[in-house]
């Protein structure tokens, strides 16, 4: 009674200390969350922004366009392929993102943490190139759609390209200026240009369902509502330089704000469960006012019209075989101006679909930019990492996305723009799928998604189909993309070693692991298979190089390498660990292929007998390799029986033993006891002036033979890996050993380090008429 009475006290006493540490991280997540502004919901924080990244250049300036050239079934195939590869990419980012907490950095953030830092810092720095981009973008379609308002009023100053690319840089650097002020005033504007947007859609469908209210509507093109004009715009009718993907090309940037809720998840109050929402639910109103502007301007505008209202009566205004036509869905931009019901709204909602796009791209860009700079991934990046305010704001990543949005803003060209936009973003995309199946297909521990909506095969099969896509459209730029993706995975390749965040390569590299080690005992051992598979006694390995070394010349690209550190005194974890980084990080400076361990509050032999019965089939050590114990016959009984269980039980377990002598200069540091004991033994041996003949005490005379007979050791400093232009190697092969020390002897004359140097094989024969024979073996 009383023990249990106790267990309750030390829960309960338990259960409060959780509670007060959950109470306390809390409280400091709430200050946080102060700290930093407040913090957005789905709708606000994902469903406008990806509305309103999603609704861009294309909803108004572009549709039109993409219709007359591909028509309404190739458009409506265009949306279709898009509406696939957007929604398995969302189902996978989705998944990704319930499946921990996300932070600042969107797609960067969830590809570096799910698949590892090399793939994930590549893709961001594309992710924010294409962001930049796809500002400019933006901005020339402002730019575009303002030009055409100031010339229904006959002002055509912005005909020259100088004033149309400073007007676009102004754009740029006031809506730079506004994603400065942080997240809060950037959402209250978007909610305003989303009205704007909303409020155009409506006046298309109102304009094209009364139909043409004057001539000049009509010879613009405008039927109303006809199934004639229908069928007419059905199929397609591309002109010279463009196909189908080039179109796919052109519309696919209207689709890529899928991850605009990503890209903010650090002003996000739940992440985990707004991007998902606002995600699938913003693909659902978006695509369907796509198909919707390709179904009504395909319904109710013909391809090609003069526009000369005079041409009316005798239907000539339709005749553009021997001419260039201006109107129509083939030429002209303000289409939707035309079929509307108050053109000048139009106008307001092209303004807020394209500066909506661009302001949410600029919001994305430092973001992923601060974070890939406080990763450290890539070192010029470390200086974007800075944050300023109570928001964190990156101002310093904020100025460059103005200036390399400016930089493209140059290009002027549309078309060429949203193509390499588009390979980019199917490049991201697809690799975003990949990562997701790569996780969920080795399913660690840690893959716990809230989000059970994905399929590891749909998230295969959509990286797939984007890869297929982004060759289709232009193999050139897939190239150049897949070329700059190679450049910065082998940058941060080299840091993989700093970064640990438990990627799905890692868990991927343990179970093959663990898979070929079960392995093991079903592979049959046969002699011309035969690898060495060494355990050496090298205490720490840097204190016995050569003896490392040694070991290494034999297993190298042929067998494992064990090096044992046995340390009879009891360790405390942080001291193994300590010890262990150590050992662990010399032999890898030193290019060695070893593992290490440590034993501790153990005896040398029996630890030895335990290492012998690690390993299993073709992994189990077959030699020991120690070192020669100078000064034995100083030693005491115990320290001499322990070395010589080591070869008994190393001779019982089949295990071969290696036994290297070298200068005591690579030995480990002897200690103060053992110093004074051997500096009185060499004084007893050079004062006295012993040998063999003078002593009449058995056990002196014992001890002198012992050391007359030991072999004489040059004091001078030896080394496995110098290289050697000459030299003889004695192999001394006395008895039938398995032709263990001729294979040593061999792997030594292979490598390079001794292959010029001369080897002798000595050996014994029974009977002298049989030397002859025994040689020529």
């Amino acid at each position: 009674m009383t023990e249990q009475v106790d267990v309750k006290l030390k829960t309960y006493h338990w259960n409060n200390q959780i509670q007060s540490f959950e109470k306390l991280v809390h409280d400091e997540e709430s200050k946080l969350n102060v700290n930093q502004g407040i913090k957005l919901g789905w709708v606000e924080g994902v469903l406008n922004p990806c509305l309103l990244s999603i609704w861009g250049v294309m909803l108004f300036l572009r549709m039109p366009w993409i219709v007359g050239q591909a028509g309404i079934f190739d458009s409506i195939l265009i949306i279709f392929i898009s509406l696939i590869i957007i929604v398995i990419t969302t189902f996978s980012l989705s998944a990704i993102s319930t499946n921990g907490r996300v932070k600042g950095g969107g797609l960067y953030f969830i590809i570096s943490r799910s698949i590892g830092p090399e793939f994930g810092a590549s893709i961001g720095i594309l992710l924010a190139l294409a962001n930049t981009i796809l500002v400019a973008l933006n901005t020339i379609g402002f730019c575009l759609s303002l030009k055409s308002l100031l010339h229904t009023f006959n002002i055509h100053a912005m005909d020259s390209s100088f004033i149309f690319i400073l007007t676009g840089f102004i754009a740029i650097l006031i809506m730079g200026i506004l994603c400065c002020g942080g997240m809060d005033d950037e959402a209250k504007i978007q909610n305003v240009l989303l009205i704007f947007i909303v409020g155009a859609i409506f006046d298309v469908l109102i304009g094209s369902f009364l139909g043409p209210t004057n001539d000049v509507a009509i010879a613009s093109g405008f039927t109303g509502l006809s199934i004639k004009t229908f069928k007419e715009n059905w199929y397609s009718d591309y002109t010279t330089d463009q196909s189908f993907f080039t179109i796919f090309a052109v519309f696919f940037p209207s689709v890529t704000g899928i991850q605009a809720g990503a890209n903010i998840s650090g002003d996000l109050k739940d992440p985990s469960a707004a991007i998902p929402k606002g995600t699938l639910l913003s693909i659902l109103i978006t695509i369907t006012s796509y198909v919707v502007l390709v179904l009504v301007p395909g319904a109710v505008q013909l391809r090609d019209a003069s526009g000369n209202p005079n041409e009316i009566l005798n239907g000539f205004y339709l005749n553009c075989s021997f001419r260039n036509c201006t109107q129509g869905l083939h030429n002209d931009e303000n289409v939707m101006q035309t079929i509307s019901l108050w053109p000048y709204l139009i106008y307001l909602g092209c303004f807020a679909a394209t500066l909506s796009t661009a302001l949410t791209a600029l919001i994305a860009v430092p973001k992923i930019l601060q974070r890939m700079g406080q990763d450290d991934i890539y070192p010029f990046l470390k200086y974007l990492s800075k944050g300023y305010g109570k928001s964190n704001e990156p101002y310093r990543a904020h100025i460059l996305a103005i200036v390399i949005s400016s930089i493209f803003l140059l290009i002027g060209e549309l078309n060429e723009i949203a193509s390499f936009i588009s390979t980019i973003y199917l490049c991201a995309y697809a690799l975003l799928n990949l990562c997701t199946f790569h996780v969920a297909y080795f399913q660690p521990l840690g893959w716990r998604p809230s989000y059970k909506f994905y399929n590891k095969w749909l998230s295969l099969a959509g990286a797939i189909i984007c890869f297929s896509v982004m060759i289709l459209i232009d193999q050139q730029m897939s190239v150049i993309v897949g070329c700059i993706i190679w450049i910065l995975y082998t940058i941060a390749a080299g840091k993989k070693d700093d970064i640990n965040w438990g990627s799905s390569k890692q868990i991927q590299q343990i179970k093959t692991i663990i898979n070929n080690v079960y392995m093991a005992d079903t592979i049959q051992q046969h002699v011309k298979n035969y690898v060495p598979n060494i355990m050496v006694l090298s205490g720490e390995p840097e204190s016995r190089k050569e003896l490392v070394y040694f070991a290494h010349l034999i297993t190298k690209n042929n067998g494992l390498q064990t090096c044992i550190n046995i340390i009879k005194n009891q360790l405390i974890h942080k001291q193994k660990k300590e010890l262990l980084e150590k050992g662990a990080n010399w032999l890898n400076q030193t290019g060695i292929r070893s593992l290490y361990n440590i034993l501790d509050n153990i005896d040398l032999d029996i630890g030895v007998h335990i290492m012998n019965s690690c390993g299993h089939g073709i992994l189990k050590p077959n030699i020991i390799v120690i070192g020669y114990k100078h000064g034995w016959f100083n030693c005491n009984d115990d320290d001499i029986q322990t070395y010589l269980n080591i070869l008994n039980l190393s001779n019982m377990d089949g295990i071969a033993t290696i036994i290297v002598r070298l200068p005591k200069t690579d030995t480990t540091t002897e200690s103060e006891d053992n110093k004074v004991a051997i500096t009185k033994q060499i004084r007893f041996y050079e004062d006295e002036k012993v040998n063999s003949k003078a002593l009449i005490n058995k056990e002196e005379k014992y001890q002198a033979k012992e050391f007359d007979c030991s072999v004489k050791m040059h004091d001078t400093e030896f080394s496995f890996i110098t290289k050697r232009n000459n030299g003889t190697v004695d192999v001394w092969w006395l008895y039938d050993d398995g032709g263990l020390a001729l294979i040593i002897a061999h792997i030594f004359k292979s490598c390079d380090t001794w292959k010029k140097c001369k080897f002798r094989i000595f050996g014994v024969t029974d009977q002298l008429k049989n030397v002859d024979v025994e040689k020529n073996k």
